[in-house]
């Protein structure tokens, strides 16, 4: 079971890593020119630090568990934000998958978290 909490996970850092990425190779450094900069900043940096959760999923459990929670909290604050207040989403879709995989992660975390502890003694 906890492998493929651990895959499904990894997955998804993934694909969000990936896909800020490809923006960033597609439209250049900060791509998302119709938000504001911090904004913009904040979003081109999630395609390194999701693949370094990744690493540290594999290879640092605990620090990889508390760095994905950490991303997916802030991700879905500053996602609301953008689309609640600032209006720079045009649709909910993707902030209503973030908050799912959010939820994901934080009942699903306390599995990782036991086998990290495991692993590390």
């Amino acid at each position: 079971m906890v492998k493929i909490i651990l895959c499904i996970w990894c997955v998804c850092l993934i694909v969000g890593g990936a896909t800020h990425i490809f923006d960033s190779v597609y439209f250049g450094l900060l791509p998302y020119k119709f938000v504001p900069l911090w904004l913009n900043i904040y979003w081109s940096a999630l395609g390194v630090i999701d693949l370094v959760a990744v690493f540290l999923l594999l290879k640092y459990r605990l620090q990889g568990v508390l760095l994905t929670l950490a991303i997916m909290l802030s991700n879905v604050i500053v996602n609301s934000i953008a689309y609640y207040s600032l209006e720079v989403i045009s649709d909910a879709w993707s902030l209503q998958l973030q908050t799912l995989f959010f939820g994901f992660c934080l009942g699903s975390a306390f599995l990782l978290w036991r086998t990290g502890v495991v692993k590390q003694t």
